[in-house]
């Protein structure tokens, strides 16, 4: 991303003036410089960081009997963050959401009110949810649930389905939430640490934690 672009989505982010970027970025350098200095600290007094990670991976309770029951278990009460980490390279991160409503997400574009009023509901098309999926030259739902359906294998889709995605997602299909193991695994982890997982990040911290002791002894930054 060219350097200005990623200059004006922060400032849109945090809703920031010129001088409020300026010192946003200081505070933002100055917290990374510490961040550095305070892991070589750690490092100086025989403490390495990333062993001290890796050592606070915790065992699923006894009850948890197999693989189904474990990832369920992660995702709705593991508070443990290294055990989502490795849970979540394990399933691979957030692989492509196969599911009905992944699909729907991935492919809806605008129809039109007069299909909305067939397919679904009058009683629920507020303004909201009208602007947000019709437009003037907007596809009809049961055209869209063909075009969705003819490139899978599975039950094809019906226009019933796509109005309840749409039911459910007033405020736009951007606010849909996948449900694979790797998206819950990954907002697990957000909540429990407070920030967001990438693969990027867990594959690199795994890395950086199994390699050998000799190549181990500098200090990664």
């Amino acid at each position: 991303m060219p350097k200005g672009d990623q200059k004006a989505r922060v400032m849109a982010k945090h809703e920031l003036s010129e001088p409020g970027y300026y010192a946003f970025s200081s505070r933002v350098g100055q917290q990374r410089h510490f961040n550095v200095q305070t892991a070589k600290l750690l490092a100086a007094c025989g403490l390495d960081p990333l062993r001290l990670l890796d050592a606070l991976s915790r065992p699923a309770p006894p009850d948890v009997l197999d693989d189904a029951q474990l990832l369920e278990w992660l995702c709705t009460e593991c508070d443990c963050p290294m055990t989502l980490l490795r849970a979540y390279v394990s399933v691979g991160g957030e692989q492509p959401d196969g599911s009905e409503w992944g699909r729907i997400a991935a492919g809806l574009n605008s129809t039109t009110e007069a299909s909305l009023r067939r397919w679904g509901d009058v009683n629920h098309l507020t303004p909201q949810l009208l602007r947000r999926y019709t437009a003037p030259d907007g596809l009809p739902l049961d055209t869209q649930a063909a075009i969705l359906s003819a490139d899978y294998d599975g039950e094809p889709l019906e226009p019933e389905a796509l109005w309840q995605f749409i039911l459910a997602h007033p405020a736009g299909q951007h606010t849909y939430r996948p449900q694979s193991y790797g998206h819950r695994l990954a907002e697990r982890f957000r909540r429990v640490a407070g920030f967001r997982l990438t693969w990027a990040y867990a594959s690199t911290l795994l890395a950086l934690m199994n390699q050998p002791d000799d190549e181990g002894d500098d200090v990664p930054f």
